[in-house]
């Protein structure tokens, strides 16, 4: 890893090592665009992690607001003053992403396409750049990385499937690039030409009748020659957005050999992005030649000591991304992200884990059940100095996580566990198996808090035939149970039933997913849902939705749905995949131990996803006996 760690020079700025915190919209700053706690926060915890190089989004123009701040007027330059003062004192360099909201916004008439840009809008927005750009030299931000990948203006201009036009600014390749490369000119104009900018661009769009990667090659070439500095590399356009922040069903460094292509081609330094979470690929990346510089995001998220840590300088062990997903990017329940692997992203300044006392530290605190929600309450109680009992009735930790990461493309998900389950062995707290929590053992025990983290079950519904042979529950088939025959019923067309039948199909199985739902995984995040759709419509998998089972009478399952009843046939099994309940046997102890706390926490309180059982388990342990 000797080479990741040695210094780069891009323009007049030595960066310390070649590793890279990319921009991403996270949504810290306030609502109108000011780098606040929050944001500043965010950032300091990744530049005291380690990182050499800092991206940060900048609007240098259109609407402001909390994705990322602004830069459109000189009273945002003391907010980003502050934020490069916070990034240098630990050594690292921060660079700002000019990275637009849109240009046609409070303009009373629609700039979408580069058809609609007339010259004149273009040179306007040339030179906003150059002044957004100016106004970060101004408040000592080391350089600058101009967004032009993922459809933003830029990237419309640059792309042959959205950029139409006839004029100098279109036709060829050559025509396309010649807005990015005014940019680049003019911000080496008014920032001087040892001012350090970089150029992001996606090496493959992705998508039919979008730009390959030649084209791009040919265009990173064009860019050096206008005074770029660094070429970053990146993939796809909003039509194939899932490979943008690629989940865990892509493969690690699937961008990479891109990147290396636009190496060959140039002189100046080449950056890699795209799905690469361990320090171990980045260093083999560079070692390779096939890029200088690697930009590791949601890895950060995750983890803002990854750096460190892998170097040694933080003797604990890595939170690796798991590539859900869910916090980062499912926009369709929150703006402002969150991580599954770590609770306090976006909380850094607010949500503290505070010492103990040590009277405090001597309370007894039972944790019942080792998964995703009581393996996160007690690595944060043991952060705060207390030794909390984890009790786990089965042989190993992780609950759910063990079933849940069993489906095609999901062993990643065994890395909440391991992180938690090597924190807690560091820090001297056992977890101790095939011991369950019983109303016997807290009357003898009497602890001052009992953590109730004891999960979830399938639910049953009550449908004639559901206890009988050859019918079998998701978890039984997740834990390995063999599923007799060829031809398999899948009751539930959720997120279960869908993995379920996606793991069955990938074993050779004929699988029929029946439910009463239309959309089948509706509430998995998009990107997800989009790759295991397109996965599960290249198997034998077929679909009765809008449709209620009625009886089950193997080989037959009797359906209703606006049709009628129904009875299909040729099923050697059924798997009953509805949902889930809460496991809380314990909540009686409230009454039973009047003088014990009792925390509800993860499935045990809610059924839900263990981003949340994880989120609120933290919160909850902050709280403890605070």
């Amino acid at each position: 890893m000797e080479k990741l760690l040695t210094p780069i020079t891009l323009g007049n700025v030595t960066v310390k090592n070649r590793v890279v915190l990319p921009s991403m919209c996270v949504h810290f700053c306030d609502s109108e665009g000011y780098i606040n706690d929050c944001m500043l926060e965010y950032i300091r915890c990744r530049a005291a992690g380690g990182i050499g190089l800092i991206i940060v989004g900048g609007s240098p123009h259109g609407k402001c607001g909390a994705g990322r701040p602004a830069l459109s007027d000189d009273k945002f330059i003391p907010g980003w003053k502050k934020l490069a003062d916070t990034v240098h004192q630990y050594g690292a360099t921060l660079f700002c992403q000019l990275h637009p909201a849109k240009f046609q916004a409070g303009r009373g008439h629609a700039i979408e396409s580069p058809s609609d840009y007339s010259e004149e809008d273009i040179a306007e927005l040339v030179e906003s750049y150059a002044r957004g750009a100016l106004r970060c030299k101004q408040a000592g931000v080391d350089g600058v990385d101009i967004h032009g990948a993922h459809a933003h203006e830029i990237a419309l201009f640059l792309s042959p499937l959205y950029n139409k036009r006839t004029d100098r600014y279109g036709k060829d390749y050559a025509g396309r690039a010649l807005f990015p490369i005014q940019i680049v000119q003019a911000i080496k104009k008014v920032c001087g030409k040892d001012f350090p900018v970089s150029f992001c661009i996606s090496g493959s769009e992705m998508v039919e009748g979008g730009r390959e990667i030649e084209e791009t090659v040919k265009i990173a070439v064009l860019l050096e020659k206008a005074g770029a500095d660094v070429i970053h590399v990146s993939a796809g356009m909003p039509e194939s957005g899932g490979y943008i922040s690629a989940p865990m069903d892509v493969e690690d460094c699937f961008n990479v050999e891109n990147a290396a292509k636009v190496r060959a081609a140039v002189s100046i330094p080449v950056m890699a992005v795209n799905r690469i979470v361990d320090i171990a690929e980045a260093a083999e990346i560079v070692d390779s030649g096939k890029a200088d510089m690697v930009a590791m995001g949601r890895a950060h998220l995750a983890d803002p000591d990854l750096v460190n840590k892998y170097f040694g300088i933080n003797p604990l062990p890595v939170r690796r991304c798991v590539g859900c997903n869910q916090g980062c990017r499912d926009s369709k329940v929150r703006k402002k992200i969150i991580c599954m692997q770590n609770p306090l992203l976006g909380r850094e300044h607010e949500l503290k884990m505070v010492p103990a006392t040590e009277e405090n530290k001597k309370a007894k605190i039972i944790i019942a059940g080792a998964g995703p929600a009581g393996l996160e309450m007690a690595c944060d109680l043991a952060t705060r100095g207390f030794m909390p009992l984890v009790y786990e009735k089965s042989d190993k930790a992780g609950g759910l996580i063990n079933l849940a990461s069993i489906p095609p493309h999901k062993q990643n998900m065994n890395s909440i566990t391991k992180y938690r389950v090597e924190y807690l062995k560091m820090l001297g707290i056992p977890i101790h198996y095939g011991k369950e929590v019983t109303m016997e053992l807290l009357e003898v025990e009497k602890p001052d808090v009992l953590v109730v983290a004891t999960g979830s079950e399938p639910v049953i519904p009550p449908v004639p035939g559901i206890g009988g042979q050859n019918v079998f529950n998701c978890d039984q088939v997740m834990s390995g149970i063999e599923i007799p025959g060829k031809r398999i019923a899948v009751m539930g067309g959720g997120l279960i039933g869908c993995e379920t039948a996606d793991y069955l199909a990938a074993q050779g199985k004929e699988v029929v997913v029946i439910d009463m739902i239309s959309k089948i995984a509706a509430n998995l995040n998009s990107s997800r849902r989009n790759f295991m759709l397109k996965r599960m419509s290249q198997m034998p998998i077929d679909y009765k939705l809008e449709s209620k089972v009625e009886e089950i009478r193997l080989p037959e399952v009797v359906i209703s749905n606006a049709e009628g009843v129904q009875t299909l046939t040729g099923f050697d099994a059924l798997v009953v995949a509805v949902g889930r309940k809460p496991v809380n046997d314990l909540q009686a102890a409230a009454d039973r131990l009047p003088n014990t706390q009792v925390v509800v926490l993860g499935d045990a309180k809610e059924v839900g996803l263990a981003l949340n059982a994880i989120y609120h388990a933290a919160e909850a342990a902050a709280g403890v006996l605070a």
